[in-house]
């Protein structure tokens, strides 16, 4: 257990909701600074955590300081000199002085201090003091704007907690802030893991945790502090994590009681498609087709994600539950986030399903005005039964009244009303949700929860693996070489870059190959000038980055110089080459999809992590887990472990990670645990209903106030 503060000094007790405003201390300016952060109750105060921490435990011996180590250091403080900073403004002042330990004595410098603060200076007193130590111009060692404390005024620091604050925000008043509430809030705030559950689990209280992080006694280990892996982060991670799974299994339970269409009978035109493909489907895609089969037979609502790499084969299993739909008498539409991804799959049904007589239409922003109203007209009318299209399908002119199936593609990138937008136009209908981001499967099952979860994890036989290779920036001529080879062969190339630059501009220095208008400069100007170039960026206007991908798709160009967002692209079979330029950069994950965009053709592909000579080893090492694996999952739950889920999936990503303290998610047992106690408090009697659940109930709101959507997850 974690020990207490002392006893209250309270007049008027804050509660949990209540605003910051009402906090003793902070006035309006204040309050809005802190509002601009999220930090908007009382609340969201002592969930906003430090983010290190000074130790001022041990005093540090003058003979042992160095410049550029941070110490705490005891002695006399004696004020030297005190002179205005012009520059600083507002009457801020430089204030010199010693400390002073018999006969040692080391400089101490204050810079830009206001007025009150330099009255507040306590010189001719005993104090520890705790700062960055420096050398002076004469070589003595000195300390900088240095923190103290009056030696014999209270018990010293131990370790001093710092946030991450707005500028009318000091750390003093933040952290006696903190302690007051800690004390306000003993006996009103409850976690959300209900005390009966948490008693028998043996887990600490949530306050008793967050006393801990914030006023952490001597004895804590400070890397575990720092590194948030104390029994403390622990205990807030579960009760988050807690709230998540008890929401996602009300959703799922909301979600399972609605009735659904069943998709029973013959099977002509669905087993048709499987029987015409001119190639087997893989023992995954077999799996996930009986999967989904069980589904769409339930007469529940199928709620279902489809998680697999670029090329594994989600397409043809979503033609194959599209048709399903279409031979029970109803009508599938499959939405993509491009124009381009969009006619990608429509072009696979005209390629597979030709024969098989299905009405069909493609329903884009680009389509034409006659063509359009004559799309919107057979949909309405039930006279077309299977659409592709783009966010054009979730438009207010949209009638699907026949819609029994809705597959997302690529469903991250879309956002929560996006999605129930789709899932409007019939409400009864399943929902198949398709995504490439390699995801571990027990983060999947943590965030999507309320779904139930397919994994192809399987690649087609026929496909060649990517030969990967890490690359130094000074031996560019080399990739340049490769690229030159590829497109004579056929291939085409991709170069990603981490950011775009100024077009038209020479390029800086120090910018070298690290931006698309850099790139574009040096490749035109080099050993691929004769090539064809593309540019592809977030800057340009939508119907433009569509014209430059049907150029390279259709092999007008020869080579594309782009940001990510060719991570979701299309098909190119010729495409045999990435060029990842500062690989280091990415996580592992996004790595992976970005070099699922090549190999998809007859060509043998090569993916290139450029990245610098002098790249730290942890980084190369990161970067090596490319070079072993070519498993999306493996990758996955490595970049999880090393970057977190934030880093994997985006934070709160299109509403799919509320999650501020689960750093815990990859691990099997603590996902477990959340979930056992979250079907323990719904199994009992009163469920959410009793007063013992109270904090499971406000947990829930704060949640969904964070930015968190029921039935939209995923």
């Amino acid at each position: 257990m974690f020990p207490a503060l002392g006893p209250s000094d309270q007049r008027a007790p804050i509660r949990p909701d209540s605003p910051v405003e009402l906090i003793p201390g902070i006035g309006p300016r204040r309050a809005e600074a802190l509002k601009a952060r999220g930090i908007t109750t009382a609340l969201d105060c002592l969930f906003h955590l430090p983010i290190r921490y000074e130790d001022w435990r041990e005093p540090c011996a003058y003979r042992e300081l160095r410049p550029g180590m941070t110490a705490t250091v005891a002695g006399t403080l004696r004020q030297s000199s005190e002179r205005p900073m012009v520059r600083a403004g507002r009457g801020r002042r430089m204030v010199t002085g010693w400390l002073l330990a018999g006969a040692e004595r080391m400089g101490v410098v204050w810079f830009n201090l206001p007025p009150y603060l330099v009255r507040l200076l306590p010189f001719g007193r005993a104090v520890l003091v705790h700062g960055r130590i420096s050398a002076a111009a004469d070589g003595s060692l000195q300390i900088v704007n240095p923190a103290f404390h009056l030696a014999g005024a209270s018990p010293a620091p131990a370790l001093r907690s710092m946030y991450g604050l707005p500028a009318p925000i000091g750390q003093r008043l933040f952290s006696e802030l903190v302690r007051k509430l800690l004390r306000d809030m003993d006996g009103v705030f409850a976690g959300a893991i209900p005390h009966t559950l948490r008693r028998a689990a043996r887990l600490p209280e949530l306050l008793d945790a967050l006393r801990y992080l914030h006023v952490p006694p001597a004895s804590a280990n400070l890397s575990e502090l720092c590194e948030g892996r104390t029994e403390a982060h622990r205990v807030l991670a579960l009760d988050e994590l807690f709230t998540f799974e008890l929401a996602m299994q009300l959703d799922r339970r909301r979600a399972a009681a609605k009735p659904g269409f069943a998709f029973a009978g013959p099977h002509p035109l669905s087993a048709a498609l499987l029987a015409e493909l001119p190639f087997a489907l893989t023992d995954a895609q077999h799996r996930v087709i009986r999967e989904i089969d069980a589904d769409l037979t339930s007469g529940s609502p199928m709620n279902r994600l489809l998680v697999g790499d670029v090329g594994s084969g989600k397409t043809v299993v979503a033609l194959w539950a599209a048709l399903r739909a279409v031979e029970s008498g109803r009508q599938a539409a499959i939405m993509a986030p491009t124009e381009l991804l969009a006619e990608q799959h429509y072009r696979a049904f005209q390629r597979y399903g030709a024969g098989l007589g299905v009405p069909n239409a493609l329903l884009t922003g680009g389509a034409s005005g006659a063509e359009r109203v004559e799309c919107l007209r057979g949909l309405a009318r039930e006279r077309i039964s299977l659409v592709f299209g783009t966010h054009a399908l979730i438009q207010r002119s949209v009638a699907m009244p026949g819609l029994g199936l809705a597959v997302v593609d690529e469903q991250h990138r879309f956002g929560v009303f996006d999605r129930a937008r789709l899932k409007a136009l019939g409400p009864n209908a399943h929902m198949l949700l398709m995504t490439a981001t390699p995801i571990p499967r027990s983060l999947a099952l943590v965030l999507f929860a309320n779904l139930d979860v397919s994994f192809l994890d399987q690649m087609p036989p026929a496909r060649a693996p990517v030969t990967t290779r890490i690359v130094a920036e000074n031996r560019f001529e080399a990739v340049e070489a490769l690229v030159r080879r590829k497109v004579s062969e056929g291939g085409r190339a991709y170069f990603v870059l981490p950011a775009i630059g100024e077009e038209g501009e020479p390029a800086a220095e120090e910018e070298q190959r690290r931006t698309v208008a850099a790139m574009v400069q040096t490749l035109s100007r080099g050993a691929l000038g004769n090539l064809q170039i593309g540019v592809l960026h977030g800057r340009m206007a939508g119907a433009r980055r569509e014209d430059v991908m049907r150029n390279f798709r259709d092999g007008k160009l020869d080579v594309l110089v782009a940001t990510t967002m060719v991570e979701v692209g299309i098909d190119v079979p010729e495409a045999s080459v990435m060029v990842i330029v500062d690989a280091q950069r990415y996580g592992l994950a996004q790595l992976h999809q970005l070099r699922g965009r090549v190999g998809r053709g007859a060509l043998e592909a090569d993916c290139v992590l450029v990245a610098p000579e002098d790249i730290d080893p942890k980084s190369r090492a990161r970067l090596a887990v490319l070079l072993d694996s070519s498993d999306g999952a493996e990758i996955a739950r490595a970049d999880l472990a090393l970057r977190g889920p934030g880093d994997l999936l985006g934070s709160r990503q299109s509403g799919a990670l509320p999650l501020r303290f689960a750093r815990f998610v990859h691990e099997v047992e603590f996902i477990a645990q959340a979930r056992a106690l979250a079907e323990q408090l719904l199994a009992g009697p009163s469920k959410l209903k009793g007063p013992e659940a109270a904090g499971a109930r406000q947990a829930l709101k704060r949640m969904l106030r964070y930015g968190f959507g029921l039935a939209d997850v995923g």
